[in-house]
């Protein structure tokens, strides 16, 4: 099956370097970037070029191990390159400086997987079901 990229022009993200990434036990992974958030309650993984770094699963399954700290030692101050959302499922892959993608994967019916949202008032987000809603500056 051919999955389609998404239109959606993410150029105010582009060069947004990541200044926080949420480190605290049993809460979503989320982040912080200089003018922008993300919120992820899917699961995602974290990969440098074809090697899974760590991953939803990791952090929730062996928690002595893995966790959002790991994201952060990777991600703090890299700046993002490109985001692609696939139409038909609302899968996003942002992908970062030195080859690092971070991929969230919607998985849910009944509940949105995650958010990204800019200071200048871009909100898009994944809906239950695996569409997507976008609200863009005016």
């Amino acid at each position: 099956m051919f999955r389609e990229i998404s239109n959606i022009k993410f150029n105010f993200f582009i060069g947004q370097r990541v200044t926080e990434v949420n480190t605290e036990k049993n809460a979503p992974l989320g982040m912080t970037f200089e003018r922008a958030t993300s919120i992820i309650e899917c699961p995602w993984r974290l990969r440098l070029a074809t090697e899974i770094l760590v991953g939803y699963s990791d952090c929730l399954y062996a928690p002595e191990r893995f966790s959002h700290k790991d994201v952060e030692k990777v991600l703090l101050g890299k700046k993002i390159k490109h985001i692609f959302l696939y139409e038909e499922i609302a899968d996003l892959i942002i992908e970062f400086e030195g080859n690092i993608f971070l991929e969230l994967f919607h998985e849910s019916n009944y509940f949105e997987g995650w958010e990204l949202q800019g200071d200048n008032g871009f909100h898009l987000y994944s809906l239950p079901g695996g569409s997507y809603a976008l609200d863009e500056p005016l």
